[in-house]
């Protein structure tokens, strides 16, 4: 079912099934009363207001006749206003409740506001609901109250978060400039859905909530989704002179959603301005013992009489400008101006309770036996406050006068010197109120210094004389010693530590070759126990040098090679170990292999041997000359070489006692005799074998006529005949014909017949193992 017809359907069945609800909801009138009786009976209503002059209204030109303003009154509903005025986005008619239908009113020609636009920074209103009227006031102040409801609260919805109508309240003298007092209380920010909500789960937080009065059911007095708790607009102004207030409000974007502003009946009025409330709501109550003095003399005019009230019953004798507050309570004045004509207002007064503070002993470590040192005085923070982290020390003083008015504060507290054994200095203490407490500090000294530690640590691989030190051992002692609860940092000198400036990180890595000593400081709550020396040795961790790889040649074995550990330095005072069981500085091998060697070195330090041990690993690789072979390709008087070798090593290749190369191909060969070597690059040999690159013709015609009658290899050397056996074979690999090297060649025929043209293959081995393959044709 379409959203709205339920709502219609809600209301008609809510209509018809009880007269009784009518009283649940507000009344509207849009006929009784003209704009001037609106503003000068229904919302002003007073004589603090004087020459009052409607100016301007504005609102949707319904074909029914509707209005988008009017007068209201509560109709014996639960809505916060008795009467007043109503201006709406939509129909009049739509505002009173229950909350069944949508408000979503639009009208001909109905357009926005440029001055509303201005005054919230937006753009795009439209149906605009307008009252301006002038007026001149008596006193220095005016306020109204007012509601904002809408259609875009939904609750639940993440539009809620995105989208407002708008209105505002402007008011300027005349030939001003507008300012907007419609503001959500204490901030510059316009009363919108957008910025006064309960929050949606998963699109937007609660936002202003304080001023949100709620989600409005089907039984809500008035017909809008949801409303703002009953605010205030208000102004300076000067006495006697003349002001324009427009009163506006737009659907903003579309027609949509519609919304209004309910201000309430006589609520216009000149008011009286006492300032802030100051409680804890407002986050500045008063600080115990306090005196607040109210002041309510207006600028500009002269009133008759005040009267004072404290929580709504009126001091006897209070009757001047100004009240002497002592008390909490909310306190109200009347400002009598004659002709009935009384400004009011009030503020609610709270108190802080007393800051609770206490006194303290602040200990701190000295080398003389003086009673004097230097003091961090903030380190007495923790036992002034006592643990309430809504305190603050705000400032040291010498004497409790001085920081109770703040006076004289001690420039250094961070490093003060003590003037005499056990001065007494007193620090500032404020709430979160700036309420102030005052706590003693008496500064101590103590010589307490613990038995020097010595720590002993091996060097960082790579960084003689330099190692990290774990102080934790250090520190579990020292908080053995002086309670689980102190606090151990380390510092680099005595002075240092005193100061508490610089402190070290943990681990530890020294800065001075050898011998460096460092402080450790012990601290509680009433700042330095105890302090104590750490001395901290460096022992060299083995290093060592040389290469980590060695070449074995096999070719050599069963000789061995020397496999150095390649220890820095003296090996007199270290012990060896080897992966193959050995404990010499050296061993010899004839395997390859990965060898690791184990180095300790021990000093005597302090009375005890320490050790400190590191490894290498040595890798040996086996490499031998190779045992080589070859094949040759291509096509005659442009032959391809690619060498093939076998054999443990990194080989390169020459040709003719040409330059070595790592690749094993040699290309562009004519037929003849090469001197071909190939080099083990790690120094174990080289081995050099006589290549024959055979010429052959690409084809041949063998039909008797004298030329090119037979197919032969040419290019052999008769006197070192190497060639083993030539094969010819089809293009399906079948044997054809086994050739014979003192002859005229093959005449292109099998078992005596001859074979049809065709490309035909051939592969000759070499007695060396070298292969060399090709192919030719046969035309006839």
């Amino acid at each position: 079912m379409n959203p709205r017809i339920f709502k219609i359907f809600l209301s008609l069945s809510v209509l018809f099934g009880s007269f009784v609800a009518h009283a649940q909801y507000i009344e509207v009138d849009g006929n009784s009363y003209t704009p001037e009786q609106l503003i000068e009976n229904i919302l002003i209503d007073s004589g603090c207001i004087e020459n009052v002059s409607v100016i301007n209204t504005i609102g949707g030109n319904f074909e029914d006749g509707d209005k988008s303003y009017g007068y209201f009154n509560s109709n014996g509903s639960n809505f916060p206003f008795e009467k007043g005025l109503v201006l709406s986005t939509g129909k009049l008619t739509n505002v009173p409740g229950p909350n069944t239908t949508l408000s979503d009113d639009d009208a001909p020609g109905w357009v926005g506001d440029r001055d509303l636009e201005r005054a919230l920074g937006i753009t795009n209103t439209i149906n605009a609901t307008i009252i301006e009227f002038d007026f001149v006031p008596n006193a220095d102040n005016i306020r109204f109250r007012y509601i904002f409801a809408s259609e875009e609260y939904q609750q639940g919805d993440p539009n809620t978060c995105r989208f407002s109508d708008a209105f505002a309240f402007l008011i300027k003298p005349i030939g001003g400039t507008y300012n907007n007092i419609a503001l959500v209380p204490g901030t510059s920010t316009p009363v919108q859905v957008t910025t006064v909500h309960s929050g949606i789960p998963g699109a937007c937080p609660p936002i202003n909530e304080t001023y949100f009065e709620g989600w409005n059911g089907p039984n809500a007095a008035i017909n809008f989704n949801g409303q703002t708790k009953v605010l205030i607009a208000e102004s300076p102004v000067t006495v006697n002179q003349q002001y324009h207030i427009k009163l506006v409000i737009a659907d903003h974007g579309n027609y949509r959603y519609d919304s209004a502003v309910f201000l309430e009946g006589g609520s216009f009025n000149i008011a009286a301005n006492l300032g802030p409330d100051r409680s804890f709501v407002t986050d500045n109550p008063l600080c115990e013992n306090e005196t607040y003095i109210l002041d309510a003399t207006p600028v500009g005019s002269t009133p008759i009489s005040y009267k004072w009230f404290k929580n709504n019953v009126l001091l006897p004798g209070e009757n001047s400008a100004q009240l002497v507050v002592t008390t909490e309570g909310i306190y109200r004045v009347e400002i009598d101006y004659d002709n009935n004509c009384i400004a009011t207002d009030e503020v609610f007064i709270e108190y802080d309770g007393p800051v609770q503070v206490q006194d303290t002993d602040l200990f701190q470590c000295e080398p003389n036996a003086d009673g004097l040192a230097t003091f961090n005085l903030y380190n007495s923070e923790r036992a002034i406050i006592d643990g309430d982290q809504s305190l603050r020390i705000f400032s040291f003083h010498r004497t409790f006068e001085d920081a109770e008015n703040y006076l004289s504060p001690i420039t250094n507290p961070r490093s003060y010197t003590n003037i005499v054994p056990d001065e007494e200095v007193f620090a500032r203490v404020l709430s979160e109120y700036n309420c102030i407490g005052v706590g003693k500090i008496t500064l101590k000294t103590t010589t307490n210094s613990v038995s020097p530690f010595q720590l002993v640590s091996c060097s960082n691989e790579g960084t003689p004389g330099i190692a990290t030190f774990d102080l934790s051992g250090i520190t579990a002692e020292l908080m053995d010693l002086f309670g689980n609860t102190s606090i151990v940092k380390y510092y680099q000198s005595y002075s240092e530590a005193i100061r508490q400036i610089n402190p070290i990180a943990v681990p530890f890595t020294n800065t001075s070759m050898g011998l460096q000593t460092i402080f450790a400081r012990i601290s509680g709550n009433i700042g330095c126990l105890g302090t104590a020396e750490i001395t901290l040795k460096v022992i060299d961790t083995p290093e060592f040098e040389g290469p980590e790889s060695h070449i074995y040649c096999l070719g050599q074995f069963p000789a061995k090679i020397t496999l150095p550990s390649g220890l820095i330095g003296t090996i007199s005072n270290a012990e060896f170990l080897w992966s193959t069981g050995e404990t010499t500085s050296e061993i010899r091998v004839n395997e390859a292999g990965i060898y690791t060697v184990t180095v300790t070195r021990s000093s005597l330090v302090y009375g005890e041997t320490y050790s400190c041990t590191n490894s290498r690993s040595i890798t040996v690789i086996a490499s031998e000359p190779p045992r080589v072979s070859y094949e040759l390709e291509g096509n005659f008087g442009d032959q391809t070489l690619f060498v093939l070798t076998s054999g443990v090593g990194d080989y390169a290749f020459s040709l003719e006692n040409g330059p070595f190369q790592q690749d094993p191909v040699f290309e562009h060969l004519r037929p003849g005799k090469y001197l071909f070597s190939v080099k083990d690059l790690n120094g174990c040999g080289t081995t050099t074998i006589t290549v024959y690159v055979l010429g052959f013709p690409n084809f041949f015609t063998p039909n008797n006529d004298g030329i090119h009658d037979y197919w032969q290899i040419k290019g052999l050397d008769g006197s070192d005949l190497q060639l083993e056996k030539l094969l010819i074979f089809d293009r399906f690999g079948k044997a054809l014909h086994s050739l014979n090297f003192h002859g005229n060649g093959w005449d292109g025929t099998y078992n005596g017949k001859p074979l049809p043209s065709s490309d035909y293959w051939f592969k000759a081995v070499f007695k060396d193992g070298g292969i060399f393959k090709g192919h030719f044709t046969l035309k006839r």
